[in-house]
């Protein structure tokens, strides 16, 4: 295992995750690692995490309308994605997700083709 490769994917994901769900459940956090990582497995978004996650309009890390960050909340969402992802300390439960959103969007049975797997806190899967 390459440890520089490994720091870099644990910080993509980290970063995906802190600015789509910082503020939400441990659940809906380990949901969004999930669809990450499905989304990885599947290859439809490129061949690393961080391609995923940097993919055109995926994922809010390249909106400029953030607010700084909370460096002690980041350093948590890393831990949870090393607890998720290397030590498999949370089970996934989004099944094979591949899509998120906010419930504030109105209730959709499908989104981009996919039917709804499940519907955590509020985010809702596909």
């Amino acid at each position: 295992m390459d440890i520089h490769n490994l720091e870099l994917d644990i910080a993509c994901y980290a970063t995906a995750v802190y600015h789509e769900v910082n503020t939400r459940t441990l659940e809906e956090k380990v949901g969004v690692i999930n669809v990450i990582r499905n989304r990885l497995h599947s290859g439809l978004w490129g061949n690393s995490v961080c391609s995923v996650v940097y993919a055109n309009n995926q994922f809010a890390v390249q909106d400029e309308t953030h607010h700084p960050v909370n460096e002690r909340a980041y350093l948590e969402t890393k831990l949870l994605v090393i607890d998720t992802i290397i030590h498999h300390k949370h089970a996934n439960p989004v099944a094979n997700a591949l899509y998120f959103h906010d419930d504030s969007i109105p209730p959709k049975k499908e989104w981009f083709g996919k039917r709804k797997k499940t519907h955590i806190g509020r985010m809702v899967f596909y």
